[in-house]
């Protein structure tokens, strides 16, 4: 009563008033009801903002309405589950709900009560009622959430998300404080070339680029192409290509500019890991797209990068995929920019026809060591000025949006064309030459391909156009050095058998390798016994 009344949360008199009318209705409940021996339940009629979950049936009711109509302001549909968006300890994440979570914004949000007999009591619904809640199929009603941008977003209208909160026409939350300068509408020639300056000169200056006399520096312009690639999203409104950063050595800068690039778009987080088990890739990738960071990057990777399913995400506009620790599917947008560094990384399997080059080479021993530089500690640095960096940033993808948003027509690259010509039309408003300039070279290393470009020009040294069978050439392997030394490499790294080499081959059926063309070609006989031959396409 003291607590209650000192506060000021209700009159002494109000006090009286309500203590009467409870101890008339506890006497009122108090008797028995003859027929069945239990106290009568008492006749109560609740405020309109509060709500009866006594009867489970009606709970499940009156909490999906509740959710509809937005008594809940952090909850939104994001794929086709409900998401909460909530700031953490690493920045504002988005989260599925589960039952735990529901209850929990319940009782934050909005009140309920069950009748008893023996009165009124605050409750919350049990968890398998909030299972129920979940289980609804569609949230027609509730407002669509895309994504949760950090930062703020350019829009293809030519304007740009930068107050906090919900907004409507791009489904986009944007949390309060981000530290970022409000961006002009009309940003000044003078704020435009300062910009381009810093990024250029000053914060992408240090790092040893390699750059071949006469030629424009391909992997600086990569370099800011990543920089701005995740201010693109509704820009591209498409998926982004992979990009690796690679040094010979290390202590060259790779992980830094990562780190820079993840500290911009990802405060506080930490780079990852690329696990080994390719089950394990799928989960990681899984969870990071039910996740809100718009960058992921994976440090310090194998030499050579091959994962099936991280390849394949990379031409898919939504991925979909078991809900860990659950028993359905999850569908989630892939509007993210995957990254990764390493020591003189290779690419495998499909990756060199959808990845990006940043090379940097000091070119001298002990690249650790260097002093001098334009910005010192610039890790450091970078987490104190994130704002500033975002605002040089988002001022050259504004002056490129009022100038006409032109996409530079002349950059094709299958499967992220739109995200080619949008970043390459900003690099060169701005007079940034190079941008995919080593496309040649990235496709080069694609080892797989040269495997196999290996192994198609000693079949058809040995055989010319005449047909063999994976257990001949398996046969005439042990005699002929030429021919086991340009093998493919197994998957396992054990011994080829007829059914794998049969499976490699008729995998390879048709693709086209090097300069002259040469491609398998099979024809299978009588005996459902497949004869292969190299077919040579003379240009």
């Amino acid at each position: 009563r003291t607590a209650v009344i000192g506060t000021g949360l209700i009159s002494k008199g109000d006090w009286r008033e309500s203590l009467a009318e409870a101890r008339k209705e506890h006497q009122i409940a108090s008797r028995q009801d003859n027929a069945s021996g239990v106290p009568a339940r008492p006749a109560v009629t609740l405020p309109e903002d509060v709500l009866d979950i006594t009867e489970e049936p009606t709970a499940v009711l009156l909490i999906t309405d509740a959710i509809n109509d937005g008594r809940f302001t952090e909850v939104f549909v994001r794929g086709d589950v409900l998401a909460e968006v909530a700031t953490g300890e690493k920045g504002v994440i988005a989260r599925e709900l589960n039952d735990a979570i529901l209850r929990r914004l319940i009782a934050d949000n909005l009140p309920c009560l069950k009748v008893t007999p023996y009165g009124v009591v605050g409750a919350l619904p049990m968890p398998i009622t909030c299972k129920a809640i979940l289980a609804l199929a569609q949230w027609t009603k509730v407002r669509r959430l895309r994504g949760v941008a950090t930062f703020p977003v350019p829009l293809a209208d030519g304007t740009i998300v930068q107050q906090p909160g919900y907004h409507p026409g791009s489904g986009l939350f944007l949390p309060e404080g981000m530290g970022i300068p409000p961006v002009p509408d009309n940003p000044t020639q003078g704020q435009v070339k300062a910009a381009l300056d810093f990024i250029l000169h000053k914060y992408l200056y240090d790092f040893p680029w390699i750059c071949r006399d006469g030629e424009p520096n391909a992997d600086k312009a990569n370099a800011l192409a990543a920089l701005i690639t995740p201010l693109l999203r509704e820009l591209v409104r498409d998926v982004f290509p992979f990009f690796y950063i690679t040094a010979p050595e290390r202590g060259s800068g790779k992980t830094l500019l990562a780190e820079l690039i993840n500290t911009i778009y990802n405060p506080g987080a930490d780079l990852r890991v690329l696990p080994a088990d390719e089950k394990e890739i799928e989960k990681t990738i899984t969870s990071a797209l039910r996740g809100a960071a718009p960058v992921i990057v994976f440090d310090n990777v194998a030499q050579t990068i091959k994962s099936p399913s991280l390849a394949a995400l990379l031409t898919m506009r939504n991925w979909t995929a078991r809900i860990l620790g659950g028993s359905r599917d999850g569908t989630y947008p892939n509007d993210r920019l995957w990254m990764c560094t390493g020591t003189n990384v290779a690419l495998g399997g499909d990756f060199a026809q959808r990845s990006v080059r940043i090379a940097i080479d000091y070119g001298k021993p002990d690249p650790d060591l260097r002093t001098g530089f334009k910005i010192p500690e610039i890790k450091t640095w970078t987490a104190d000025h994130r704002g500033e960096v975002l605002w040089y940033l988002l001022v050259l993808v504004r002056a490129w949006q009022l100038a006409g948003a032109e996409r530079d027509r002349r950059h094709v690259m299958r499967g992220f064309t739109p995200w080619a010509q949008v970043a390459g039309g900003i690099l060169a408003f701005h007079g940034v030459e190079g941008f995919l300039g080593n496309r040649g070279e990235v496709v080069g290393q694609d080892e797989d391909a040269a495997d196999m470009l290996r192994f198609l020009r000693a079949l058809h040294t040995r055989y010319a156009a005449a047909g063999r069978t994976a257990r001949q050439i398996l046969d005439d392997v042990a005699a002929d050095r030429m021919l086991e030394d340009a093998l493919p490499p197994t998957l396992d790294g054990g011994k080829w058998t007829t059914r794998s080499l049969g499976k490699l081959m008729s995998s390879q059926e048709g693709k086209w390798y090097g300069k002259p063309r040469l491609a398998l070609r099979r024809k299978i006989d009588g005996s459902q016994i497949s004869w292969w031959r190299v077919e040579e396409w003379a240009e």
